[in-house]
């Protein structure tokens, strides 16, 4: 079992850089000015126990004092601002800098901390591994497999080096996704020189390991650019000269958090399980898996002292099923490379701070004759969802349900619904990047009807029909997404329409999980309906 220590930090100066310090969390990050509009910034990664190594090779090691790793590989311009020149053989100001041996970088590292009086070094084999793996046991930080969608590496191959071709080139620090810790390109791009010298492991536990005390090579980590797959591995070794020069080298910076360790509950993700944070007690940071959807929803019920499905009684055996979903951090929109994406679905960073819970199925025809003593459904059936309802049909609809059960029920956000249609993924559906009759009912007029709720497979938190079958009004006026990162947003204060999100039965492009409607809040159709939400 893996155990962080936390820790509280405050106010460091460091030479003429103010660092404002505050409760640290995984992911905290400082920058720091070089001059010319040059940063560098650095992720606090705390004290913790792990498994270093491959399967069946591997053993504990325990890190007792929290670092600061590099967020991205020492840049070409930092090196020129540091340094006054450039070794790389192909030139980026944004490109990692390379061709440097491991005694260059010592070189760098002394001049910026004359510059800076920070404290920067490499980091140890030890930490640079359990940096990587940011809670993973799996072969790479995001599982056992890695593809060129993954990282910078040359070509999926495992058994063999891909012949290097145009596209097998170094790339811009930050062009894939970060692990866990919010550290890029831990996987291949280059090579990273740590500071150890090389020998085997030890055997048996060991504490704040730093390897020989001499050698004749030094540590390298992380593969490379022009290095095939299984050189990327978190796990993966090799070793050289420490005057080496390569255009496949470079390396990240590391140096001591110099304050007070205390014990603190695990902030890190355990395998199976959920990242969690103090401050949100189930943060779920996408792409995640079904196993951890779940997992988070199965704690966060018991910190709540709820039960993951909520079940209300609207009478004559008509039941209400809520799911429980955690708070998150997510992609919203779509990428621009999505098929049949629009100009408004602008792909944007979005954190989630309140848990709540979802309708399990749609608002059904008899839930809402229980409640109205009426359907206004032209096409019946009492498990079907109801339709020819408008935004303000779901507000009156909604205020007769709380006046009944006292359940602070509402309409989702538009940011509640795609983060519960996810369910973790990133893809254009919850299931996948392709869609069959077999995972929803889309498709147009010919089918003619929409289907009863719970009639396809739920996705990884438990929700059925989140794509097609009804169109679902969510609480937000309609506007293009914004750029940037947002917390809990609810949209502008008003427009000409309200939101609508999951496409259906009628429709067969606009059921991806990013799809966005509008109309007037008085419309109704016979494919609209609504799913409930509530936070408490």
């Amino acid at each position: 079992m893996k155990r962080i220590l936390g820790i509280a930090i405050v106010l460091v100066l460091l030479g003429a850089v103010t660092v404002l310090a505050q409760e640290v969390k995984p992911g905290k990050v400082v920058v720091i000015d070089l001059g010319k509009g040059v940063r560098l910034e650095m992720v606090l990664v705390p004290a913790g126990e792990f498994k270093m190594g491959g399967p069946g090779k591997d053993y504990e090691v325990t890190l007792t004092k929290p670092f600061y790793m590099g967020k991205y590989e020492v840049t070409q311009e930092q090196w020129e601002a540091v340094m006054g020149n450039n070794p790389s053989r192909e030139k980026g100001r944004m490109f990692p800098v390379t061709d440097v041996s491991w005694n260059d970088s010592q070189e760098f590292i002394k001049k910026l901390n004359a510059k800076t009086n920070g404290g920067y070094r490499l980091p140890s084999e030890a930490e640079w591994e359990y940096a990587c793996r940011a809670g993973t046991t799996t072969a790479y930080s995001f599982g056992d497999n890695l593809t060129k969608g993954d990282a910078n590496i040359s070509g999926d191959s495992i058994n063999k080096v891909d012949s290097i071709k145009e596209a097998d080139r170094i790339k811009e620090v930050g062009s894939y996704k970060p692990n866990a810790f919010g550290l890029y390109d831990m996987h291949g791009n280059v090579w990273e020189w740590c500071e150890d010298w090389y020998a085997d492991y030890q055997a048996g536990a060991v504490t704040d390991p730093k390897g020989p005390a001499t050698g004749s090579v030094r540590v390298l980590r992380g593969g490379s650019f022009n290095y095939y797959v299984s050189n990327a591995r978190s796990s993966n070794r090799y070793f050289i000269t420490p005057s080496v020069r390569y255009y496949g080298f470079g390396f990240r910076l590391a140096k001591t958090a110099d304050i007070k360790d205390t014990v603190a509950e695990p902030t890190v993700p355990i395998p199976g399980s959920t990242e969690l944070t103090p401050a949100t007690k189930g943060l779920l940071v996408a792409p995640f898996s079904e196993v951890k959807a779940k997992e988070a929803q199965k704690q966060l019920a018991k910190s709540l002292q709820k039960e993951v499905e909520d079940k209300a009684d609207l009478g004559k055996d008509v039941k209400l099923e809520m799911v429980l979903i955690p708070t998150g951090k997510f992609m919203m929109g779509s990428p621009a490379s999505e098929k049949g994406r629009s100009k408004v679905e602008t792909q944007h960073e979005v954190t989630l701070t309140k848990p709540y819970y979802l309708g399990k199925y749609e608002v059904t025809q008899e839930q809402w004759q229980a409640v109205m003593g009426n359907n206004p459904s032209k096409i019946k059936g009492k498990k079907s969802p109801v339709t020819n309802v408008s935004w303000i049909d779901c507000q009156e609809f909604i205020k007769k349900l709380n006046e009944k059960t006292n359940g602070e029920y509402r309409l989702p956000t538009e940011a509640e619904w795609e983060f519960a249609c996810r369910a973790g993924t990133t893809t254009a559906y919850s299931f996948g990047d392709n869609i069959t009759p077999k995972d929803a009912i889309y498709g147009g007029l010919a089918i003619g009807a929409p289907a009863e709720i719970g009639s396809y497979k739920p996705n990884a938190f438990g929700l059925y029909d989140m794509h097609g079958n009804v169109w679902e009004w969510c609480e937000d006026w309609f506007k293009e997404l914004p750029q940037g990162t947002t917390i809990d947003p609810k949209g502008p204060a008003t427009s000409g329409g309200r939101v609508l999100r999951g496409g259906s039965f009628y429709w067969e492009s606009s059921v991806r999980s990013s799809s966005r409607a509008d109309f007037p809040p008085t419309s109704r159709n016979f494919d609209f309906g609504f799913r409930l939400a509530k936070t408490k």
